[in-house]
């Protein structure tokens, strides 16, 4: 039980004196106390995934995880209106981004981000780095997309704006350039070498907005492609159209347009 306790205890204490810290000097509602949280939360995931044992480590993890949710849900978010998506099914819910605008913003580096672009089919996460996040689209016909590449652990909470290619900010929509619809989208963060032990996820896509219910489209996924149980996974929800945020007017591409586009 003492090789269990070290980590944490070491750990604990680290991370309590940052978070205190930021605290102090930002207020208890910055969001650097989310990106320290997410870091603790990450790094403690490490643990467990090593010691499965380690029965305080789990309790912690829940802790960190509520207070992460609890802060997404004070921070709150504007409306945003004229966002160019549609819902175009429900159950689970679709959302489509708008042809017209995706052509013109990010058509020129499709093909590079299609060529980092890979389906996970199986709890195989060996050709990516553990603890480090990365993009992810679930798409209209339930397959798991992976961005291969990373990006800063800060970009997870404060925006991927480094994240480009050919300086193209690069945008969820571009891992399903066909048909650009998807019943989930966000970022994720893999625990393990080899096989994922934990996921550590949320649904911020700026372009898709998805609502709350996608959290048990992701939660699925998870079980199904990366062998892991509800207790391995933390989830994370910011806004989406159950709660008002989002007014939608992006116009639905006719069937000839879709068999159009490569």
């Amino acid at each position: 039980m003492v090789a269990s306790m070290n980590p944490y205890r070491d750990v604990s204490l680290r991370y309590d004196s940052l978070i205190q810290m930021v605290e102090f000097r930002y207020g208890a509602r910055a969001q650097a106390s989310i990106l320290v949280l997410y870091d603790h939360l990450i790094a403690l995931r490490s643990i467990l995934a090593i010691d499965p044992d380690a029965h305080v480590v789990r309790s912690r993890i829940s802790n960190i995880s509520n207070s992460i949710s609890e802060r997404y849900r004070k921070h709150g978010f504007e409306p945003v209106y004229d966002h160019p998506t549609a819902i175009v099914g429900r159950d689970p819910v679709v959302i489509e981004f708008q042809r017209d605008i995706f052509e013109a913003k990010y058509r020129s580096v499709v093909d590079i981000v299609q060529a980092e672009t890979v389906e996970l089919v199986k709890p195989d996460i060996s050709f990516l780095k553990p603890g480090r996040p990365y993009m992810f689209v679930i798409d209209e016909d339930g397959r798991l997309l992976v961005w291969t590449r990373d990006f800063a652990f800060e970009e997870l909470v404060f925006g991927r704006n480094r994240a480009t290619v050919n300086g193209v900010p690069v945008g969820h929509p571009m891992l399903v350039p066909q048909r650009l619809r998807a019943i989930a989208a966000g970022e994720i963060v893999f625990i393990g070498s080899q096989t994922p032990q934990a996921a550590i996820v949320n649904n911020k896509s700026g372009h898709f907005r998805f609502p709350p219910s996608c959290r048990q489209v992701i939660l699925d996924k998870c079980e199904e492609v990366l062998a892991l149980s509800a207790e391995q996974v933390d989830i994370f929800i910011v806004g989406g159209i159950d709660d008002h945020h989002v007014h939608r007017s992006g116009r639905v591409a006719t069937k000839e347009s879709r068999e159009g586009v490569s």
